[in-house]
């Protein structure tokens, strides 16, 4: 079935494979109605304008497709024979190529070279040079899918994101990871491993009802169907949205993200100043135990270090000493830790339970969530003797 130049686009947000729900949330508060759709998949229809918004304003996803075709083929007369019904010329301006990223499972179409070949001579050639429009074939039980990408560059690719350390959490994981414990922009917030500020870039983005990726093009800004009136009403309702935030003089919570490394410190200011929100986000060096105590409800979200294997004696110190710290100084604070080990997050509070799993870098990592306590509900864990004593054999921090 190949779509038309219906008023409805048939599309797809791609997300890490966990976040289909949070995914689904955002597309709904943009007036959509999303349908998950398998692992890190969110179908929903979309007009022009819809599609373009969804680019902009997502924040948990990766990518965005449209689809074009879906059709069963079991050799390629019948691959060539559907695929050659795509109005190609709608996707690919003039001097630009398809390229063409395959995947099959339990097919009789399964050599991908031999796949875009075909799919090649009935669109066009191969770039030998000029700039790619990307299409997404995906073969299961040999059913076709063909989508064009919307998005370019990866969404979670932003533009403020420059200086890293060593395996960053994406931010579309971070902005996940924000949602899923309900942060909406009026408490005050804490990273005491806030490596690249990745949680209080996104957070204070949130905050201030900005999207996540800045000024960037788009994939569809070189479709020939690009519909610049359409375009113009989303970048419109990005600029209200800066405008309003410079207008704003409601005082706002304060985002800590506070490190042991000053490189990271530097980072994050970086980060945060091409952002535009340095002026919302506290960067210090600090270990975490000199946490500075506050009173009054907030949320402290981090990532901290936590490796392959378990069985570091150091890291489970320093799970324990940031989970004493938090109830010492900031009872009225929840807590929300992202580990691939469950016991190094009962380290930190016995009562946390996991809100979120995904994937990254390789491991299957969760965030367990503890709820604030109410100031003397616990007798006192860390005297200040204790607390200055314990700052100096804490592990590198985890990068945001």
């Amino acid at each position: 079935m190949s779509i038309g130049r219906s008023k409805y686009l048939q599309a797809a947000a791609v997300c890490p494979p966990g976040l289909e729900q949070l995914c689904a949330a955002e597309l709904k508060s943009l007036g959509l109605r999303p349908k998950p759709a398998g692992p890190g998949l969110v179908e929903f229809e979309a007009n022009v304008r819809q599609l373009y918004a969804a680019n902009v304003w997502l924040r948990t996803a990766g990518r965005i497709v449209v689809r074009l075709a879906t059709f069963r083929a079991t050799d390629f007369v019948h691959l060539q024979d559907h695929a050659a019904k795509i109005d190609w010329a709608r996707w690919i301006e003039p001097g630009r190529a398809p390229r063409f990223r395959i995947s099959t499972s339990q097919s009789k179409l399964y050599h991908t070279k031999a796949i875009a070949q075909r799919l090649h001579q009935v669109s066009l050639p191969p770039s030998i040079g000029e700039p790619e429009q990307l299409f997404i074939v995906r073969i299961s039980r040999n059913t076709v899918t063909i989508s064009v990408d919307a998005s370019g560059e990866a969404l979670h690719h932003r533009p403020w994101r420059i200086d890293l350390g060593d395996a960053p959490l994406r931010p579309t994981m971070a902005a996940a990871c924000l949602q899923a414990v309900g942060w909406d922009g009026n408490r005050p917030l804490i990273d005491p491993f806030c490596g690249s500020g990745t949680f209080a870039v996104e957070a204070a983005l949130m905050a201030l009802g900005l999207p996540a990726g800045g000024e960037r093009e788009f994939a569809f800004h070189t479709w020939p169907s690009f519909d610049t009136g359409a375009w113009a009403s989303v970048a419109g309702s990005v600029q209200a949205a800066h405008e309003a935030a410079s207008s704003d003089q409601a005082a706002r919570p304060e985002i800590v993200a506070s490190d042991r490394d000053p490189a990271m410190v530097a980072a994050t200011e970086a980060n945060a100043a091409r952002a535009e929100v340095a002026h919302l986000i506290t960067a210090e060096e600090r270990v975490v135990s000199h946490l500075r105590g506050r009173s009054g409800s907030g949320l402290i979200i981090t990532n901290p270090p936590y490796g392959k294997r378990l069985g570091s004696a150091k890291l489970t110190r320093l799970y324990g000493r940031l989970g004493a710290v938090a109830r010492e100084r900031l009872p009225e604070f929840d807590l929300a830790v992202l580990t691939a080990h469950r016991k190094l997050a009962l380290e930190a509070d016995g009562a946390a339970e996991p809100v979120l799993a995904f994937r990254h870098g390789g491991l299957g990592v969760k965030l367990y969530r503890r709820a604030a306590r109410p100031p003397g509900s616990e007798p006192s864990e860390l005297g200040q003797d204790e607390v200055v004593a314990a700052g100096g054999d804490q592990p590198e921090a985890a990068v945001g």
